[in-house]
């Protein structure tokens, strides 16, 4: 069995707007993705897609999680 190559555990990405609302973008995610696979994500407008592949690229860093 091929070992995952891309491990997400538990991430969460929060942006602070102003001085006190906080806006959840990404909400405890988990994903495991193998070698080899290719992997859509697919959702809504305003759902975490892009913030999820800004944080696999390092371009943003998760608020919590690994």
């Amino acid at each position: 069995m091929a070992e995952a190559e891309l491990i997400l555990q538990h991430v969460s990405k929060i942006f602070v707007e102003g001085t006190t609302r906080e806006v959840k973008a990404v909400d405890d995610l988990s994903l495991e993705v193998k070698k080899g696979l290719l992997v859509t994500l697919l959702g809504p407008s305003g759902c975490g897609k892009t913030t999820t592949l800004r944080m696999i690229a390092g371009f943003e860093y998760p608020t919590r999680g690994k």
